[in-house]
């Protein structure tokens, strides 16, 4: 008898593990699912679907549409009823520390945000005990905001650059001030009772363009993280390339060609860049015409060197600025043999240029392929991300969103605050 008894909660484990998995990919915008459409799914019977059905709206993983089930009958001469995954059964948090500034993304369990802030450092050189304090405080900020308890978090994942090793702790080559041995996860994790993971930065964008941005459909694929500080994710035939101690995304080769590093990074060199060639004519009085080489890059800086952005670098080069093409050509140069490395060592279908610098795509991506062509015998496709400054806190919800499945809904324990009674 109780080889029996566990063969029928093994069998209904299984039945229900399937009918969530179904409602689960079903996009949000198609609505509920019928109980018809659930057995053309699964190929279950329609008992089946429904015990199922029911035993997931006990544990509070689906719900089922009440207006919408009364007294309908179904092609099949019986009243249909409709279920749906219960998507705000629980949420996760996403979050990118970066040196400037901190992004948060609350999400349900479809990966809808219901909530996104940035919060701007005042000074990006702030100690690291500080740093964590802002980004918790703007955390519990944002979750107020949002209308949610700790209680509710299933999973969060913490995206900062540098290697971060198993226990959540950086520990080299961080663009963060003062974030090197700095232990991310034992600062932030008591806010939480879920839980919570740390990851690189670039990892974390890599995962997000194989999730929403332009990798969907690549296998192989490196992504490279450009903004301030060079980094890369490496995916090898749909796997993330993690490497020895978590770093297999150092680019310390780049000090053996003519003295590059990772603070070599598009938008750091252009800013750089544009801020010596404005401060010169500045000194000279201004450019001599409106059509002198630098002139729009003045014109946007207002002649000032301090308000000099990569922006207004990529601006004037759309502008035709004939001083931005040199800037673009020195900027480039660090990424271009990283890539051409990388090329040449995994030959990756794709490169995907990603971070804030990515909106500048249409003005850094013709001098970037050819400088690639140049250095490489087999150039890599090369694009620009449709996520932007939001890649790395996307890739921390889809990560977060993974550890929610493993941990609750994998196992089909009750979702929080579900009271769940004998079957």
């Amino acid at each position: 008898m109780s080889g029996d008894i566990a063969t029928s909660a093994s069998a209904r484990r299984v039945n229900a593990t399937r009918v969530l998995e179904t409602l689960r990919e079903r996009p949000p915008e198609l609505g509920d699912m019928s109980s018809n459409e659930l057995m053309d799914a699964t190929g279950m019977s329609r008992p089946t679907v429904l015990a199922a059905s029911e035993h997931l709206v006990r544990l509070g993983w689906a719900q089922e549409s009440s207006d919408r089930s009364a007294g309908r009958l179904s092609g099949r001469g019986r009243p249909s009823r409709y279920f749906s995954f219960a998507a705000t059964a629980g949420y996760v948090l996403g979050v990118d520390i970066g040196a400037h500034s901190v992004r948060v993304t609350l999400a349900d369990l479809h990966g809808t945000p219901v909530q996104e802030r940035q919060h701007l450092f005042d000074d990006p050189a702030i100690a690291a005990e500080r740093r964590l304090t802002r980004v918790r405080e703007f955390t519990a900020d944002t979750m107020r905001i949002a209308g949610l308890t700790t209680g509710q978090i299933l999973a969060v994942c913490i995206g900062t650059s540098g290697t971060v090793d198993a226990e959540g702790i950086v520990r080299r080559r961080t663009g963060i001030p003062g974030f090197l041995d700095v232990d991310v996860r034992a600062a932030l994790a008591p806010d939480f009772t879920s839980h919570v993971y740390v990851e690189n930065d670039c990892n974390l964008a890599l995962i997000a363009e194989r999730w929403k941005g332009r990798a969907i459909a690549a296998q192989d694929v490196a992504c490279l993280l450009a903004g301030e500080r060079l980094g890369v994710g490496l995916c090898a035939a749909g796997t993330l390339v993690r490497g020895h101690d978590n770093a297999a995304r150092d680019l310390g080769f780049l000090s053996l060609m003519g003295d590059f590093s990772g603070a070599d990074a598009i938008a750091a060199r252009a800013r750089d860049q544009g801020v010596l060639l404005v401060a010169e004519l500045s000194a000279r009085g201004g450019p001599l015409t409106p059509s002198a080489p630098g002139a729009e890059l003045y014109a946007l800086a207002e002649g000032d060197p301090h308000r000099v952005t990569a922006a207004h670098v990529f601006e004037a080069a759309r502008r035709a600025d004939a001083a931005a093409a040199p800037m673009l050509d020195t900027a480039l140069e660090a990424a271009a043999r990283a890539i051409a490395t990388i090329g040449m060592l995994l030959a990756p279908e794709l490169v995907v240029l990603t971070g804030a610098v990515a909106a500048a795509g249409d003005v850094l991506l013709p001098p970037l392929r050819r400088r690639i062509a140049e250095l490489a015998p087999r150039p890599p496709r090369v694009e620009a991300s449709p996520l932007g400054e939001n890649a790395v806190v996307t890739g921390a919800v889809r990560l977060a969103l993974d550890a929610a499945h493993a941990y609750y809904l994998a196992p089909l324990v009750p979702a929080p605050n579900t009271v769940v009674g004998r079957d």
